[in-house]
């Protein structure tokens, strides 16, 4: 199954709507768990995000968040924490698939 039927098959699940915010229409799709982590493609592992939740939850550095989303650095980590926080209410009852 290649990546883009892989995202499609996560949005359409999804409703195209960021599962930490609500946000409508989302787009971008996020490893729960990184692949550089041992996390796979399953969907388990899938959730949809929109771009601003997903650079929050990414490997961004804060200067990046502050100018194109224009949170304040102050609050960065906070807005971080509750992004995380809602991804992990979200798959409570998830079992997530190993790579492999």
């Amino acid at each position: 199954t290649s990546w883009q039927e892989i995202s499609f098959q996560i949005l359409r699940r999804d409703n195209c709507q960021c599962q930490s915010c609500g946000k409508r229409p989302a787009g971008q799709i996020h490893h729960i768990v990184s692949s550089a982590e041992g996390g796979s493609d399953h969907p388990s592992n899938l959730i949809t995000l929109c771009g601003r939740c997903h650079l929050l939850v990414s490997p961004v550095a804060d200067w990046i968040i502050e100018k194109v989303w224009k949170i304040q650095s102050q609050n960065i980590v906070l807005e971080r924490q509750m992004v995380e926080g809602r991804i992990k209410e979200k798959l409570n009852n998830v079992e997530i698939q190993p790579n492999g």
